[in-house]
């Protein structure tokens, strides 16, 4: 049985705009202190390939595989 990729909640950096955990207090790449309150944007790492997408992506913009959480592959289509 295969477990669905976990959510992880990301955001950009205010100055090099680098993908930074939603939490994180200064930017990895260039050291700038973040504010807090940003909108965070989840994220799940793709189980083919390993790479992070954006958790609402019908497939990895990497690889190109399906998102097995997105709502058409999963059958939670709301008409």
């Amino acid at each position: 049985m295969k477990s669905e990729p976990k959510m992880h909640a990301i955001t950009f950096c205010v100055s090099c705009e680098e993908p930074i955990p939603a939490k994180a207090l200064t930017c990895f790449r260039c050291d700038v202190k973040q504010p807090h309150g940003e909108d965070a944007v989840p994220v799940v790492f793709c189980e083919k390939c390993g790479e992070d997408f954006l958790a609402r992506a019908l497939s990895c913009h990497h690889c190109g595989h399906m998102n097995p959480r997105h709502p058409l592959v999963s059958g939670r289509v709301s008409a």
